[in-house]
């Protein structure tokens, strides 16, 4: 950890409030418990922020798609939009009132389902297999400064002095 005492340039956490950084943690945790720390010595929670520097957006791999997952996930967005859309349509009565919402839902579901996953598995040929695995983004930030309100920056940086 550092402890700093000055104001960062770019770090207006709270519009119209000023902060001042008072410590720079290069894990969250770590400025999470600096916060806690803060908080338990009588500045309240707040009173402060975390601010998140150095963002970099990572877009990891979490596994391969097969044929069979492909065409699932576009059968169950068929299925939902179709449920909503037969929903919908029994709700404004934009059908023959004859027809149960009900029945109206289940068919309009159970054909969204078919072309979700006739469409995704199209969708899935065209590319060859190209994009056949899963990603899951995530966003890091290289370290993350303590902001505390000014008027309790200077107690602030005492209370971490004496821990």
């Amino acid at each position: 950890m550092t402890i700093h005492d000055h104001q960062p340039a770019d770090s207006a956490a709270q519009v119209g409030v000023a902060q001042r950084a008072i410590a720079v943690h290069e894990d969250h945790d770590e400025a999470e418990r600096t916060v806690r720390a803060l908080a338990e010595a009588g500045i309240p929670a707040g009173r402060t922020s975390i601010v998140g520097r150095g963002l970099a957006f990572a877009d990891r791999g979490t596994g391969r798609l097969s044929t069979g997952e492909v065409t699932a996930r576009g059968a169950v967005s068929g299925l939902i939009i179709g449920a909503l859309t037969g929903w919908l349509l029994g709700l404004f009565d934009l059908v023959t009132a004859s027809v149960s919402t009900w029945w109206l839902i289940l068919n309009a579901a159970a054909l969204g389902a078919m072309l979700g996953a006739t469409i995704a598995l199209v969708g899935y040929a065209a590319t060859g297999g190209r994009r056949s695995f899963s990603t899951g983004p995530t966003l890091t930030a290289s370290h993350f400064d303590v902001l505390v309100d000014a008027s309790l920056a200077d107690q602030a940086v005492r209370v971490l002095a004496e821990r």
